[in-house]
């Protein structure tokens, strides 16, 4: 007799039909059943197996005494262990932090049937940020908890504000330039006054030194006036690259000081013109250079060198090779490092979203921004179309 026959389904039978023939064949047919609906059963829970693991989402089900009766895959992944691993084990034996544990006893604690929170916790070294919900079962023996990983999330929430922050710093920068340029207009036009009252040589030195230095706070200002003013609907124009070039240097110029980095320019590139929005061209060899000033900071030789690989006369397209003393890019993060907010700086230090913005605006250009890993030092190669 088969197991998956109840008793109580037994003794009916056997009431109902006392002969053996009788009863043997209302058992067979019986247990054909039970068989059938089992199987139907078991088909399904492989089915909805199938989509619970197929699901992004952490997924666990926890006992009231605080152990793991099962997990879906997803939350195994993210822990680097199997699903089966789980059964039975303590809730949060995976990490060292408590967070996990703490929001089961909280829900099991409750008087509501399913809490909220938002938890904070590192997985493998990794933090993340989950936005989790648990919901006791009807027993309230056992309880469901899911969880949403929104890391991302909050990172673009960080992002946009520091890009609210950005846009709010550019109004400033607007303010503070145009109320130094009218003293410095004043300044200038007195040198130039004070030069044709007097022929004092050490005046006229002093006058130059002065008029030197005006010139060169003139030309800071422009820099920074071109890198906040972000109107990306203007025209394309023809433009010298070299004076493009020559602006991105005097932004940099302090940093590359400070950072007794070497810049060389091939005096090639101030023959190139090209059909361009300005600004945004500045803001790409703003931040390559940027970039390469802070990637070389604890080498021995710092330097960075632009030079023409094709001024674009026959092919139609300008080709700029920038190298730094640097060792090269890992290949691992090679495609990584043109995506949005990825960054290999510290954190504080890079927002990851130069070198993405900088293909754009080559994109746009008709061009685009490649690694040269043929080459010994860090080497990009900068497309523009003429």
């Amino acid at each position: 007799m088969d197991a998956d026959l109840k008793n109580s389904e037994i003794m009916a039978l056997l009431k109902k039909h006392p002969d053996l023939s009788g009863f043997a064949k209302a058992v067979d047919e019986l247990y054909s059943k039970n068989k059938s609906e089992h199987e139907a059963v078991k088909a399904e829970y492989d089915r909805l197996s199938v989509i619970v693991d197929l699901i992004p989402n952490t997924i666990s089900w926890i006992n009231k005494d605080m152990t793991y009766f099962a997990v879906n895959r997803a939350l195994a992944q993210a822990c680097g262990l199997e699903s089966f691993e789980f059964a039975g084990k303590p809730v949060g034996f995976h990490t060292q932090e408590h967070f996990f544990e703490d929001f089961a006893k909280d829900l099991f604690a409750s008087s509501s049937s399913t809490i909220y929170r938002e938890i904070e916790a590192k997985i493998k070294g990794v933090e993340h940020n989950y936005l989790v919900s648990g919901t006791k079962l009807k027993d309230g023996e056992r309880a469901v908890v899911i969880g949403v990983d929104i890391s991302e999330l909050k990172q673009l929430q960080g992002r946009v504000s520091f890009t609210e922050k950005l846009a709010t710093l550019g109004e400033m920068f607007a303010g503070i330039i145009h109320d130094i340029n009218n003293p410095l207009t004043m300044i200038e036009g007195n040198v130039y006054r004070i030069k044709r009252m007097t022929q004092e040589p050490e005046v006229v030195a002093l006058l130059d030194k002065i008029d030197m230095s005006s010139k060169k706070i003139t030309k800071i200002i422009q820099g920074i006036r071109i890198y906040v003013r972000q109107d990306g609907t203007l025209p394309f124009q023809v433009e010298n690259l070299g004076q493009i070039l020559d602006d991105s240097i005097v932004i940099c110029e302090n940093k590359l000081k400070t950072g007794e980095v070497t810049l060389k320019l091939d005096p090639a590139l101030r023959q190139i013109k090209i059909n361009c929005h300005f600004t945004q061209l500045f803001q790409v060899f703003v931040n390559l250079i940027v970039n390469s000033i802070d990637a070389i900071g604890d080498k021995t030789e710092k330097w960075i060198e632009m030079m023409v690989l094709d001024d674009g006369e026959k092919s139609g397209m300008v080709r700029i090779q920038f190298m730094d003393s640097g060792s090269g890019i890992p290949n691992e993060i090679q495609e990584k490092i043109f995506t949005a907010f990825f960054t290999t700086k510290g954190r504080g230090v890079g927002s990851g979203l130069g070198l993405s913005l900088c293909t754009k605006i080559l994109e746009a250009h008709g061009g685009g921004l490649h690694i040269d890993s043929g080459k010994p030092h860090t080497t990009f190669i900068v497309e523009i179309k003429k």
